[in-house]
């Protein structure tokens, strides 16, 4: 996806674009992009630099870490940079926020930039719902569609000394 700035006749604008996220450059291990992903970028300008912020949301399929079950979620998160033109300037390697272009050419790729805002939003572990009580650690059901009669009762037997202190 490219922001051109040419397009634009004044200053503060506003990009928006609906785009399909099953494209490749997307694509995030474990995760199903469902529809399509909106993309929301405020624009300044002061002097030669676009001051972007921004927003990128997407409908996913993602797998429940408790119950290994698929649930609809959706992955969402804001992003911002500076946009400079690179004429007359080197580029710092760790000026990572900023992107330059050509004088005459002010158009950049946000692929790079959503792909990373949408991994930062994923969830480190993912629910379907807070009230999931996962699966059978002895027998393997599902817990949350049926119950069984598995008893947990493993004991570290170093702790068998402590038992009698509870009769």
């Amino acid at each position: 996806m490219n922001l051109d700035l040419r397009q634009f006749e004044s200053f503060p604008a506003e990009f928006s674009a609906e785009i399909e996220a099953s494209s490749m450059e997307y694509e995030i291990a474990g995760v199903e992009f469902r529809d399509f992903m909106t993309v929301k970028i405020d624009i300044q300008k002061v002097k030669d630099e676009y001051y972007c912020h921004g927003r990128a949301a997407v409908p996913v399929e993602e797998e429940c870490s408790r119950c290994l079950n698929p649930f609809d979620a959706e992955l969402s998160g804001n992003f911002s940079f500076i946009i400079r033109t690179s004429e007359g300037k080197n580029p710092a390697a760790d000026e990572e926020d900023i992107l330059y272009t050509k004088g005459n050419e002010p158009v950049v790729e946000l692929n790079d930039i959503i792909r990373e805002t949408l991994l930062l939003s994923l969830p480190l572990k993912p629910l379907c719902s807070e009230e999931c009580r996962g699966l059978c650690p002895s027998c393997g059901v599902n817990l949350n569609e049926e119950t069984c009669d598995c008893r947990n009762e493993e004991s570290d037997e170093r702790w068998e000394g402590l038992k009698d202190l509870l009769e």
